[in-house]
C-alpha cells in the first residue's frame, strides 16, 4: 500500500456542519510498508472569538484544551482550507473515525474535500468496540485507544492534545491494527 495521510481535527462541537466548525487540523503521512510516520501538516484555524456559543467554548476547552482566543493567531479559514486541499489532492486519507472527521466536517463547506482524495476505512477498524464506540468525544477516544495499545508510550507521542498529536496517535493505532491482522 502506498502512503496514507491520517487527518485529525479539533472542532468546536460534535454535531458537525453547519452547527460546528473545524478549529485545528493535523495530518501525518504514513508509509505502511515500513511503518514510517511523519508529521506532515498542522494548523489552528483563526475564528473570531465572539463567534463561539457557550457550548462550543466548553467543548473546545474540554477536548482540545484551547480557548477561542488561542485560535486568533491561526491561519485564516480560507487559507487553511486551500492548504489542506493542496496537500491532500489525489491522496488516500483516513482518520480515527471517518464518520466524525470527514462525514461531519470535511465533506462540507468550506472544506468540501469530497472530490479531492480517496477516503479509506477508519483507522480504528479492528479495535475492540470498547475502544472505538463510546459516548465520549473522538479526541478522547483516540487518546484512550492509544494508551490501551501503548501503555508505556512506546511510540513517544506523549500526552499532547493538539490535532497533530491525535494524528500521530491515530497513525500508530492504524499501524498496530494492521500488524495484528
Amino acid at each position: 500500500m502506498d502512503e496514507v495521510y491520517v487527518v485529525q481535527v479539533h472542532t468546536d462541537g460534535d454535531y458537525g456542519f453547519p452547527r460546528d466548525r473545524v478549529t485545528e487540523i493535523g495530518i501525518c503521512r504514513v508509509t505502511p510498508e515500513n511503518g514510517e510516520v511523519e508529521s506532515y501538516f498542522s494548523a489552528r484555524v483563526a475564528l473570531p472569538p465572539g463567534s463561539f456559543m457557550r457550548r462550543q467554548r466548553e467543548y473546545l476547552e474540554n477536548t482540545a484544551g484551547l480557548t477561542p482566543e488561542d485560535l486568533q493567531d491561526g491561519l485564516p479559514e480560507e487559507e487553511a482550507v486551500r492548504k489542506v486541499k493542496e496537500l491532500l489532492a489525489g491522496r488516500t486519507v483516513t482518520s480515527f473515525d471517518i464518520g466524525f472527521t470527514f462525514k461531519k466536517f470535511l465533506l462540507y463547506d468550506p472544506w468540501d474535500i469530497t472530490l479531492e482524495m480517496s477516503i479509506m476505512s477508519s483507522a480504528s477498524v479492528g479495535l475492540p468496540p470498547s475502544l472505538r464506540e463510546s459516548d465520549i468525544p473522538e479526541p478522547m477516544m483516540v487518546d484512550r485507544a492509544y494508551k490501551a495499545l501503548f501503555p508505556d508510550d512506546e511510540k513517544a507521542v506523549g500526552d499532547g492534545r493538539s490535532a497533530l498529536d491525535l494524528a500521530l496517535k491515530t497513525s500508530f493505532i492504524m499501524l498496530e491494527m494492521r500488524a495484528r491482522r
